[in-house]
Order: structure tokens, then sequence, then C-alpha cells
């Protein structure tokens, strides 16, 4: 599967925001769901989606999630 010109900014976009925190890949062989992120602080989870854009919101709600449910530090 080529990428578009928008496909492939939405795909340096998300590695650029968050390659730091999940391991994000692109598989070509995979047609249905080619995209996705395995947050390194959880390895069972596997974000999967049909294109960059829709990998970047899930993986935005997902850390979103994650850092809600954080506990918080008393200071």
């Amino acid at each position: 599967m080529k990428m578009t010109v928008d496909e492939r900014d939405q795909w340096e976009c998300l590695l650029a925001d968050w390659s730091a925190a999940y391991d994000i890949t692109h598989d070509d062989q995979d047609g249905e769901q080619p995209f996705k992120a395995v947050p390194h602080a959880d390895r069972q989870v596997l974000l999967e989606a049909a294109s960059p854009r829709l990998l970047r919101g899930m993986v935005r709600e997902d850390h979103a999630r994650r850092t809600a449910n954080r506990p918080q530090a008393s200071g």
C-alpha cells in the first residue's frame, strides 16, 4: 500500500509526537489495519488503524486515559 502525501504527513507527525512512548509500525502486508502502536508502558495492548490519522487519534486517547488513571504524587 502506497501512502498518500497526507498519510505520509500524518505518519511523520505520529512518529515525532509519540515514538518516545509507543512502538509505532506500518505493515504493508496488513491491508485492513496496517498502522499499529504498542505502548511502552503496556506491551499487551495493540492499537490498530486503517490510517495514520486514525492511529494518532487512538494513541492520543489511549495516552490521555493512561495519564488520567496514573496515581497522583502527593506533595
